[in-house]
Order: C-alpha cells, then sequence, then structure tokens
C-alpha cells in the first residue's frame, strides 16, 4: 500500500513536471511567434558637428593672444585672438600725423592763396588806372595843342600889346605935362609903373604861348611814350602774379590728392588694424585641440587657425565591420550611447543612417569572430583575425541631453560614442528558422520571404 501511495504521488509530480514543461514549450514557442527581435550592426565612433567654420585670418601676423579654449562654446562675434598689432599700431599714428600736417599744409595755403588774390587784384586795378592816365597824356601829346588853347594865347598876347600900347601913350603924354609943370613927378612915376605892368603882361603872354607850343614837343612826347610804356611793364607785370596763385593752386591740389591718398592708406591701415582681432563668424563650440600652444606663432593670410563647429545639429562619424556593412543602409535607425557619461547614467540616444562609405581601412581584431574564424585563425596565422571597417556617417536626433537627479549632460562634439544599427526587425522564430537554413547552405537572401 505504502507503495502504491509513492507510485501515485510520483505519477502526480511527473504529470505537474509534463504540464509545466508543456506550458513552458508553448509560452516559448508564442515568444518565438510573436515577440520581434532587432538584429544590429554594432561600431564605435566620435561625435561631429554637422556643420563647421574655419576661422582664417585675413592678414599675416602672430597670434599675441589666444582667448579661447578647446571645448568652449563662444557667441557670434565673440573676441577669439589677437595678432601682433605694435607695428600696425605705429603706422596708424604716423599715417594721422601725416593727415594733421596735410591738412595744416592746405589751410595754408588757402590763405595764401586769398592773400594773393586781393593783393594782385589790387595791383591790377591801380596799374590799369595809372595805364589809362598815361595813354590819354601819351594821345594828348600826339595831337599836340588844340587850335582853341592858341587862339586863346593869341588872343591874350594881342590884348596885352594894345595895353602896352596905351600904357606907352599915356606915358609920352605924362612926360609932357611934367616937362611942362602940369602934373606931378608922383603921377609921372605912376605912368611909368603902368607902362612897366603891360610890357610885363604881354611877356607873360608871350611865355604862355612859347610854352603851350614847347609843351608838345618832340622831347614831351618822347617823355609820355616812355610813362606809357612803363604803365604797360607795371600792368603786366601786376598780371604775371596770377601765376603765383596758379602755383599755390597746383599746390593745393597736389595737396589735396596727398590727403586723399593718405586717407585711403589710413583706411587700410584702419581695417588691417582692426583685423587683428579675429572674431567668431558663427555662434558654436571651439573645436581645435589645445588652443594655448598657438600663442606665439606665425600665421599667414588664409592660414586655418581654429575650427568652429556648429551646435544645431551633430552627426556621428563610426566604423561597422565588414561583415555588417552590407546590412546597413541609409534611413535605418540606431541607438547610440555616449561613453563620457557616467556609467550609471548611459542614455540611449537616437539617430539615423544618413551615409555609408566606401573607402575601407584596416582595423584590429574582431571581437564577434566566429568560431570558423578562430580555425582559420589558427591553421593561416594571427593576421586572418584582422578584418577591415567600413566608415558611416549618422544624424544624431535631439535632445543633445539627459537630466538625471538634477544634473544636465549635455552631449559634446568629440564624445565617444557606441552605436548600435538596427539592421532587421523579425519574429525571433524567423530569425531561428533562417540561421538554421543559412548553416544548412539552404537559404539566401534571394530566395528567402517570411
Amino acid at each position: 500500500m505504502r507503495f502504491k501511495l509513492q507510485f501515485i504521488f510520483i505519477d502526480h509530480i511527473l504529470r505537474i513536471f509534463l504540464l509545466l514543461l508543456a506550458v513552458l514549450f508553448t509560452l516559448i514557442l508564442v515568444l518565438f511567434w510573436f515577440f520581434r527581435m532587432d538584429i544590429t550592426a554594432k561600431g564605435e565612433g566620435k561625435v561631429i558637428c554637422a556643420e563647421w567654420e574655419d576661422v582664417k585670418p585675413e592678414i599675416d601676423g602672430i597670434i599675441k593672444n589666444m582667448e579661447v579654449i578647446e571645448g568652449q562654446e563662444i557667441k557670434k562675434g565673440e573676441l577669439l585672438f589677437v595678432l601682433e598689432d605694435r607695428e600696425r599700431k605705429l603706422e596708424t599714428q604716423s599715417s594721422l600725423q601725416k593727415i594733421v600736417e596735410i591738412k595744416k599744409a592746405i589751410s595754408t595755403i588757402k590763405q595764401n592763396i586769398s592773400i594773393r588774390k586781393q593783393n594782385v587784384s589790387s595791383s591790377i586795378d591801380e596799374a590799369k588806372a595809372s595805364l589809362s592816365g598815361a595813354q590819354a597824356g601819351f594821345r594828348i601829346m600826339e595831337k599836340g595843342p588844340k587850335d582853341e588853347e592858341i587862339n586863346l594865347a593869341q588872343r591874350s598876347i594881342k590884348r596885352a600889346g594894345q595895353q602896352v600900347e596905351k600904357a606907352v601913350l599915356d606915358f609920352d603924354r605924362m612926360e609932357k605935362a611934367f616937362s611942362l609943370k602940369l602934373v606931378s613927378r608922383q603921377e609921372l612915376d605912376n605912368s611909368s609903373h603902368q607902362k612897366n605892368i603891360a610890357q610885363t603882361d604881354l611877356a607873360l603872354a608871350k611865355d604862355q604861348l612859347a610854352l603851350l607850343l614847347n609843351r608838345y614837343d618832340k622831347d614831351q612826347q618822347d617823355t609820355a611814350r616812355a610813362i606809357l610804356e612803363k604803365q604797360k611793364a607795371i600792368l603786366e607785370k601786376a598780371i604775371a602774379r596770377r601765376k603765383e596763385i596758379e602755383i599755390l593752386g597746383q599746390e593745393l591740389i597736389a595737396a589735396q590728392k596727398g590727403l586723399i591718398t593718405e586717407e585711403k592708406r589710413m583706411e587700410a591701415l584702419t581695417k588691417k588694424l582692426m583685423l587683428t582681432q579675429v572674431t567668431a563668424p558663427i555662434s558654436g563650440i571651439i573645436m581645435t585641440y589645445d588652443t594655448k600652444h598657438l600663442e606665439g606663432k606665425a600665421v599667414s593670410m588664409g592660414e586655418v587657425v581654429l575650427k568652429i563647429g556648429g551646435m544645431n545639429e551633430y552627426l556621428i562619424e563610426c566604423k561597422i565591420s565588414e561583415k555588417d556593412f552590407p546590412l546597413v543602409k541609409p534611413g535605418q535607425q540606431a541607438r547610440v550611447t555616449m561613453k563620457p557619461f557616467p556609467r550609471g547614467e548611459y542614455k540611449l540616444f537616437s539617430a539615423i543612417v544618413a551615409t555609408t562609405g566606401t573607402d575601407s581601412t584596416s582595423g584590429g581584431p574582431s571581437a564577434g569572430i566566429g568560431i570558423e574564424e578562430k580555425i582559420n585563425a589558427l591553421m593561416n596565422g594571427p593576421q586572418a583575425l584582422t578584418e577591415n571597417y567600413y566608415p558611416v556617417t549618422l544624424k544624431l536626433e535631439k535632445p543633445y541631453y539627459i537630466l538625471l537627479f538634477g544634473n544636465r549632460y549635455e552631449v559634446k562634439p568629440g564624445f565617444s560614442a557606441q552605436v548600435q544599427i538596427i539592421v532587421e526587425n523579425e519574429r525571433i522564430a524567423t530569425l531561428l528558422f533562417k540561421r538554421v537554413l543559412r548553416i544548412k547552405g539552404k537559404l539566401t537572401w534571394d530566395n528567402i520571404h517570411l
């Protein structure tokens, strides 16, 4: 009886065990049939900026001060570095001083021109007036005395002659009367005096006529001609002084041209001086390693000194082994983890395959080598373990940070990343079936459709 009870107990236990096995097998079948599994291509890469700008100085120089460091976030227009500017400052100050001197010289020339114009204008006016007088006098000398003047002088002589005749006749009468003692001595003297006056007036009238005639003789004409020529020479000399004004005008034009040239030079020097301060062309992050060692370095115009990466979009450049590369296609989803984040604070970021490369680079031994490859390596040597890797670029999707326990962890260019590209997503049963058939060689990618 006791043995029978033990047998019944064991029977129940076996039944329960078989039932549990059946349930477990059913659950496994359901899991394999209804649940899907991702097949991924793994790789490692680095975060880079989708857009970046090369910072190049527009002039030659030596870097005096570097104001930024690697990884620093900067805004557009922020100062990046300063080139040595001592010589350019000296040149700018020298040019500025020269401009001041030229402006002073221009002001002096303008004042001299104004004074010369006034003096020359006054001299010309005086010379013209004197010349007009000399010309009038010469014309009078050439024409000689007027008939009216001669007639007037002759009438004066005739009248004076008549006065002399009358005075002589009166004097003769007075002498006779004096001899007869009819007049006094005083009356006789008065008559004699009147005769002398009349004779003197006659002589003066004749002298005036002679003087009038002598005034227009050849010597007087020569003198008038000489005065005329002298006044002409004075006028020509006064007019010639206008050339002094023209010369000053030419000096003024030359000074003004020199001022324009120096101002252009000053503008170029000022621009070059401003170019010694190199600012950020865009907002972003400094991607150049160890920027401080660049201080004191001589750089040429157009030489790349810094790289600034834009922070609007990030890419991931990674390498995929040649075994998985044929499965990678643009547009596939990927999961990304950032190595610099603390181990316990990993976050899966999303990414999309943007491009797949064609150039392979030789890598080291692969961690995913199968048993066949290992056997082949034992037979042919360790060089058989090396395989090629192909570049793949992924577009990292936003947000580019995680918030955890009040801390904000941001993705930065240069971070190392682990990438899992989802190349397949099918039922577990289908994947196992494909693997079994593929091992037996009965299935290829061209003749299976599940």
